[in-house]
């Protein structure tokens, strides 16, 4: 193997196990907010409530040794722990292969790229966790991915990356990326205001709002549209297996997310219908 094969290899190793560590910390973000615990503290099993050891604790690995059990209790642990971790290794990956970081050969604007891509993947991993478990999508968690989109929108104009990183076809002024968010954002708001909330959840459109600046106004749009089209599936489902009614509560933003990483990546325009690769 020549040292360039080498190289890649191991700067994907220590990239994944980067986002696998962010991933553990995660599961700790959806475990405990709202729950009256804070973020310190030492974890403990949630099925005996004894401390658990570092070596217990190994991002996806702990999981694997242990049969995904507790080591004290032999309590089953919840699939969440791996399934969280695993994404989260792989969104920061994607986020490097997309802006072309490497570890070992980067600019301060290829880093920065890098980290606020890595970190609103990240942030989209928890919200999508939050939701799925709890229905509902807390505003600081919202807030903090609009924070990474505004900062998205910054390198973008710091570098001239404009109208957006992703390869959809229409060019746009710049302003009209700056003004993405509440562009999108304000229809899902009145969605959930007119259908007193049973439509849509308010938080989706908070979501919105940061996906809007990260993605830019065509990528945030086609984002939008293709969460809808994703969340039909499971709804369809659920209809014909006569698991569920029209009422029935199918969390959206998991969906979003969802198909924020799949424009990211990919760069799909719902305008064109066009699949590019970037």
């Amino acid at each position: 193997m020549d040292i360039s094969a080498l190289s890649y290899f191991v700067n994907v190793g220590l990239i994944f196990i980067f986002g696998l560590i962010i991933g553990s910390f995660l599961n700790v973000v959806v475990l405990r907010m709202g729950s009256g615990r804070t973020l310190g503290g030492r974890s403990v099993c949630m099925n005996c409530g004894k401390t658990l050891k570092w070596y217990m604790l190994i991002p996806l690995l702990s999981f694997i040794v242990q049969g995904g059990r507790c080591a004290y209790c032999r309590g089953k642990l919840s699939f969440q722990y791996p399934i969280v971790e695993a994404l989260t290794g792989l969104l920061v990956l994607v986020a490097a292969q997309h802006t072309h970081f490497s570890i070992f050969a980067f600019t301060p604007y290829d880093a920065a790229r890098f980290l606020v891509d890595a970190f609103a993947l990240a942030t989209l991993v928890v919200i999508a966790a939050y939701d799925l478990r709890h229905k509902i999508i807390p505003d600081v968690l919202s807030l903090i991915f609009a924070f990474a989109g505004i900062a998205a929108v910054a390198l973008r104009a710091y570098h001239g990356d404009w109208p957006s990183m992703m390869p959809l076809l229409v060019s746009v002024p710049r302003w009209i990326d700056v003004a993405a968010a509440p562009m999108l954002a304000l229809p899902l708001a009145a969605i959930w205001y007119f259908s007193k909330g049973k439509a849509m959840g308010l938080g989706d459109a908070k979501l919105l709002w940061g996906v809007s600046w990260f993605l830019g106004l065509l990528g945030g749009l086609s984002a939008l549209i293709f969460s809808f089209w994703l969340a039909a599936i499971p709804s369809v489902v659920i209809l014909l297996m006569k698991k569920g009614t029209m009422r029935t509560e199918v969390p959206f933003g998991p969906f979003i997310a969802l198909a924020t990483v799949l424009v990211y990546y990919f760069g799909w325009s719902v305008l064109t219908l066009s699949l590019s690769f970037y």
